[in-house]
């Protein structure tokens, strides 16, 4: 699961957890799911210690090329990317550098 359906998730069960009455076994348990649930994004957008140096290279690339909107202007978040992807594409940046 990605991060846009585990918040799909979350609301559709936040919307049947509104309609239960208070102190319902059912209302107890959709608030766990959606605890559980919470937990499991928080995994997910934890950062790996291996991609933060390639991230911040390519960061570093893209602020350096002003005519183009950055990552961060756009909202792309690059952790999400596997490593692999994320060194094919500094190798692309430096290729257009000339390193």
């Amino acid at each position: 699961m990605d991060i846009k359906e585990i918040k799909s998730e979350i609301r559709a069960l936040r919307k049947l957890k509104l309609k239960c009455r208070a102190g319902s076994k059912e209302r107890l348990t959709l608030g766990r799911q959606i605890k559980e649930l919470k937990n499991k994004m928080v995994d997910i957008t934890k950062p790996e210690p291996l991609k933060e140096p390639i991230i911040t290279e390519i960061l570093r690339i893209e602020a350096e090329r002003k005519s183009i909107p950055t990552f961060e202007q756009l909202g792309i978040d690059l952790h999400k990317y596997t490593i692999e992807q994320l060194k094919k594409h500094l190798q692309k940046l430096n290729k257009k550098r000339g390193i």
